[in-house]
């Protein structure tokens, strides 16, 4: 195996197997990268034959997808699509020049990686895995009309997926992997990081005769051997092909050296022809060869009978053929608007109403006022925009602007709902607030950094949660000391027991669920839960996923099952297993989160994504249901719930302000809790 990196940050790690042998370099997979002053574009092409005898060229496909990509000074997209369209015609063109027993087909993969983005192209076989925030995602070309390898006799609609590499990784595997190892045993090798990715998925495939896989993840690893320069003069080694005449053109290949092939056996495919020149008198220089004049003369003569041929039918000719690509064009993005009809998963709707666009694209060159495809192109941004189901809020609610109500420095760190109430820690001095909601009374300080509270010196609160079973603040600092506070706030800070606190590893986060405390651990690897005991939780403690990759989560929630915010992705784990990915089917994953907040009644979650300037929303079986976006959301710090569920507290730099929602009439029931309810305890909603 080996592993390089584009630049600081994305890593690239690859291994083959061939003929049950192990190789570091695979002979289906092209690899190549470009400098361009301060942008670094990379481009990998993996090549899977259809069949055994077309397997010997695939090497000489993905180096000629690579070298024409390389002279495109197209868009990404359209490089791509020139390149794979081009390879496709030159195939072809071999094919029809075979006997069938000869004729081969090849699948391709492409990635383009650039600015930590990647965009994939996938013609025919081809699998590709994309680990993300929302998941797992499966690409591949079954159903759509990308099933049609190079070679074949139907023209090639390439599937394009874009993709963060950030937060995630992407995965290319030839599709012998997913036919000996299962999706199952992939998705667990993706599962274990990119770290740990490649050596799981090698420790699954010793069954693989030839398979090659290719990650590509976000990793501080230094390249030991970079790929080889994207170069537009480079030849490309192997057979010479003829380069079919797209445009006009008619550029070709640099041919390369011959291989030199050992005697062929009956079952043995014949190898690609070299394109010679045309042919002239043998022995002679063309300048020495006789003239046939009377040939000659009967060439010019066919040649004026086509001239006029041409002349009087060809405009209706001409005019049939773009009728006839007009009506493919649509007759496409038709069937990708029923495929998308018929997709069961958002991803693959989103993915289908693209091809649709796509199609209509290439319809409008044509026919610009065509009614069709006027009707194709608002009916897939009608969908598009249902499935993104964006909601732009208005002005908002001010609840407290701090210039002015409170003393400076005032920086923001949480805010939680509960008890008629919110509650807002400041790490600016280390101060607790308690804030009316409806602004009748002034904000009122209750915990203060440095003061003493039952003996027990306070330190800067970390964070906050809301007990509704004992109808409670908890506040845990930066000692790992506890706090309760009561909702009126009349009386002062409490010190409660916690067993073992200082032998925790850390304690970013802590909820409350049916009595009990949970406290994230992310170096730790995991979730502690604390029984109640007395007033405290001077109880063992319980690790409630038994060590888990949570090194990068920094929010908690629990209603029964165990919400962790990650750093670009909501996750779920159920009696200490992940589930389904959360958020299935939003338009783009989160990008630097900052807050998690549960309606527990309704089984509605929702998420500050500062990143984004947005307040994502998704119910407890995973799926996105909405977003909320406004101008005012760009330095989102905390989010509360008001316990009816009908309205949004934003917490940001300079105040608090509020808006209000709609939850949803029909959430999921509840899960059957998988944390210990107090003996005594008695649930009750915050008031």
């Amino acid at each position: 195996m080996r592993a390089g990196s584009l630049t600081v940050g994305i890593w690239v790690g690859r291994y083959s197997i061939v003929d049950w042998q192990v190789r570091e370099h695979g002979p289906w997979l092209v690899d190549r990268q470009r400098q361009r002053e301060e942008e670094t574009l990379r481009l990998l092409v993996l090549a899977e034959p259809v069949d055994r005898r077309s397997a010997e060229f695939c090497t000489e496909v993905a180096e000629a997808v690579a070298a024409l990509f390389a002279r495109e000074a197209l868009s990404i997209t359209g490089g791509l699509l020139r390149a794979l369209r081009q390879a496709h015609a030159n195939l072809a063109e071999w094919n029809r020049r075979s006997l069938r027993e000869h004729r081969v087909a090849v699948g391709v993969t492409c990635v383009v990686i650039r600015d930590g983005g990647a965009t994939i192209a996938q013609v025919g076989p081809g699998i590709a895995y994309l680990s993300g925030p929302r998941g797992l995602v499966r690409l591949t070309t079954a159903g759509l009309p990308a099933t049609a390898p190079l070679g074949g006799n139907d023209p090639i609609e390439p599937r394009f997926t874009t993709a963060e590499i950030a937060g995630g990784s992407v995965l290319l595997l030839t599709t012998a992997v997913e036919q000996v190892v299962g999706e199952e045993e992939i998705a667990a090798a993706l599962h274990a990081g990119p770290e740990r990715a490649l050596a799981e998925l090698f420790r699954r495939t010793g069954g693989v005769r030839d398979m090659t896989a290719v990650l590509i993840a976000e990793m501080d690893i230094d390249e030991p051997e970079p790929p080889r320069p994207l170069d537009v003069d480079e030849s490309i080694a192997g057979r010479e092909v003829a380069m079919a005449d797209l445009d006009g053109s008619g550029r070709e290949i640099a041919p390369g050296p011959q291989r030199p092939w050992a005697r062929r056996g009956s079952d043995r495919p014949v190898p690609l022809p070299a394109i010679r020149r045309p042919a002239r008198t043998v022995g002679r220089r063309p300048d020495e060869a006789s003239l046939p004049w009377r040939w000659l003369g009967l060439g010019a003569l066919a040649l004026a009978l086509l001239a006029l041929l041409v002349w009087t039918a060809g405009p209706g000719l001409l005019r049939e053929d773009r009728q006839a690509k007009l009506d493919r064009a649509v007759a496409t993005a038709q069937a990708q608007m029923a495929t998308a009809d018929a997709a069961p998963r958002i991803e693959d709707q989103r993915a289908a109403l693209h091809a649709v666009l796509a199609a209509t694209e290439r319809a409008r060159a044509l026919a610009p006022n065509d009614q069709r495809v006027s009707a194709l192109e608002s009916q897939a941004h009608a969908r598009l925009t249902l499935l993104d189901a964006v909601t732009e809020v208005g002005a908002l609610t001010p609840v407290l602007k701090f210039d002015g109500a409170l003393t400076a420095p005032v920086m923001p760190l949480a805010l939680v709902a509960g008890g008629g109430a919110l509650w807002m820690i400041e790490t600016g001095r280390g101060r607790l607030f308690r804030i009316d909601p409806a602004g009748r009374t002034p904000p009122l300080e209750l915990y203060r950094a440095g003061t003493t509270y039952g003996g027990v010196a306070a330190r800067e609160p970390m964070s906050i949660a809301w007990d509704a079973t004992a109808a409670r603040l908890l506040l845990l600092d930066a000692g790992r000391a506890l706090f309760a506070i009561a909702d009126d706030g009349a009386r002062g800070p409490r010190p409660l027991p916690l067993r073992g606190a200082s032998d925790l590893r850390s304690a970013v986060s802590i909820a409350a669920y049916l009595g009990n405390l949970y406290v994230l651990d992310p170096p730790g690897g995991e979730i502690w839960r604390y029984l109640p005991a007395a007033e405290g939780f001077d109880s063992e403690r319980t690790g409630i996923l038994g060590g888990g990759e949570i090194a990068t989560t920094a929010a908690l929630a629990v209603d029964g099952d165990v919400y962790v915010l990650d750093q670009s992705r909501l996750r779920r784990f159920r009696q200490g297993r992940e589930t389904v990915p959360m958020f299935d089917g939003i338009d783009t994953p989160l990008k630097a989160p900052v807050a998690l907040v549960e309606d527990t009644l309704r089984g509605l979650l929702y998420v500050a994504d500062r990143g984004h300037r947005r307040i994502v929303v998704g119910d407890r079986g995973g799926a996105f249901l909405r977003q909320y976006r406004q101008p005012d959301f760009a330095d989102l710090r905390g989010l509360a719930v008001a316990a009816d569920g009908t309205r949004l507290y934003v917490l940001s730099g300079d105040g608090i302000a509020a808006f209000d929602v709609t939850p949803s009439a029909a959430a999921p029931a509840a899960p059957a809790p998988t944390a210990t309810p107090a003996p005594t305890a008695t649930p009750a909603p915050a008031r």
